[in-house]
């Protein structure tokens, strides 16, 4: 009783914070403070046989280890994308793209259908680049200026980028290699649970997503009396930006440079996101130069590169170490495990122990921001329904994945979510409510697909 009244205080206190605009980052430093020096008093050291040698300093040892696991991680891949994006701005090579894919697209007259193929396009991406947040910004510097100048309200078009990465598929994604050792699978092909039964659910859930996003985004524009953006009547044309048109390319080379150099195209080269990032800012420079023809001012102006991985550090980058750490003292805590066992146990059969899971998993990542922490407690519970009603492992599996994936779009706390707020200038509530309505059915419509067809 005492675990789940811990949690509750803690998760209490974040919401409260959230509400009162307390400085997100500080607010989940304080808390995981607070919750390992409870474990500390309770339970001892809070790193085990990684022990610095006193039980108070591993508190803030803990800090180190979350920090270290998270930079050499999502927080590098993001600010090497991040860096790549600005420098595209810089050059005027992502105003380029949008204004030429954005020419056609105003003849549409179709906003909501535009903002509806973002939301797919982005989901589409995340099988190659699973980082939510990299697939946020990718999304930001390309196709978000094309929502605005089709017509789109900000709110719609900035919730459109919040929903663009809620799919947890593709042999790339960590989480499932994750998923799999906490269930204590070794000989499983990623690819082969990709084609058997990822994307069929995954497709079923992105078009419940999409069709219920559309009307949602009409009645909220309405009663918000959103207007469209200022950029849908602005004229400036390819000629008015200054840069050669084939500029529009390169917002596009990490894309698709990643894409081919996978395991689904060329296989025998798989090329990090790092990696391509920093190659095609190599060749985006070298293009520069040639069209400048003013190799010193080119040179130094990839200086905004890392201003822009400064920033992002700073901001997010923080928020993601910081959240990882309040998730992992949540788990140290044991209270929501023993909340989501609590809730299983009730009657109702499987199908109610399942369905109550996956919401459970939409719920606590939405409330802490963090994917990947969360994933390490709602895995090992649908682990033991699948034991204990002898289910088909992988799709449920997959179906607790989903969860916590959907969480990605309704939280208001995760890097990612306040990164599209900041570069929206949207308030990152109002998408949130936005979305809660998609997020909810399409959790709901991945139970009963993996249920009616799998189990």
């Amino acid at each position: 009783m005492l675990q789940i009244l811990a949690t509750a205080v803690l998760l209490g206190l974040l919401i409260f914070s959230i509400v009162k605009k307390y400085k997100t980052s500080v607010v989940l430093l304080t808390l995981s403070l607070i919750a390992y020096g409870g474990l500390t008093i309770a339970n001892g050291s809070v790193m085990g046989d990684k022990t610095c040698g006193s039980a108070f300093f591993d508190i803030f040892e803990k800090i180190n280890s979350s920090a270290q696991g998270t930079m050499a991680g999502n927080v590098l891949i993001i600010m090497s994308i991040y860096g790549y994006i600005v420098y595209m701005q810089h050059i005027k090579a992502s105003d380029m793209f949008a204004t030429m894919v954005a020419s056609p697209l105003k003849k549409i007259r179709a906003p909501y259908l535009l903002a509806a193929m973002v939301v797919v396009v982005g989901n589409l991406i995340k099988i190659v680049i699973p980082s939510g947040i990299s697939v946020a910004a990718l999304m930001i510097a390309t196709l978000y200026p094309v929502m605005l100048k089709v017509g789109c309200s900000k709110s719609t078009a900035a919730s459109a980028v919040l929903l663009s990465y809620f799919t947890c598929w593709g042999p790339s994604d960590a989480s499932l290699y994750t998923a799999l050792s906490l269930a204590g699978l070794e000989d499983v092909s990623v690819s082969q649970w990709f084609v058997s039964s990822q994307i069929p659910v995954m497709l079923v859930v992105l078009l419940v997503v999409v069709l219920i996003f559309v009307p949602v985004s009409k009645f909220f524009d309405k009663k918000e009396q959103a207007k469209p953006s200022e950029a849908a009547l602005e004229s400036q044309s390819v000629k008015d930006i200054g840069v050669p048109y084939f500029y529009a390319v390169l917002p596009l080379l990490p894309l698709a440079t990643i894409l081919i150099f996978s395991e689904l195209v060329v296989g025998s080269i798989v090329i990090s996101v790092v990696a391509a990032c920093f190659f095609c800012l190599v060749v985006a420079v070298v293009i520069h130069a040639l069209c400048q023809r003013n190799f010193k001012e080119c040179f130094n102006g990839v200086s905004v590169v890392f201003d822009g991985m400064g920033d992002y550090f700073k901001g997010p980058g923080i928020l993601l170490i910081f959240g990882t750490l309040f998730a992992s003292a949540l788990n140290g805590i044991g209270g929501m495990k023993l909340i989501v066992n609590g809730l299983t146990s009730m009657g109702g059969g499987t199908a109610v122990a399942v369905f109550v899971t996956t919401m459970l998993g939409i719920f606590v990542v939405g409330v802490t921001g963090v994917f990947n922490g969360n994933v390490s407690l709602i895995i090992p519970v649908m682990t033991s329904i699948i034991e204990a009603g002898s289910l088909p492992t992988l799709p449920l599996l997959h179906l607790g994945l989903i969860g916590c994936a959907l969480g990605s779009s309704v939280t208001p706390v995760a890097g990612a979510s306040l990164y599209i707020a900041s570069a929206t200038d949207v308030s990152i509530l109002t998408c949130v409510k936005r979305n809660l309505i998609p997020i909810i059915c399409g959790g709901i419509t991945a139970v009963i697909t993996v249920m009616v067809f799998f189990v």
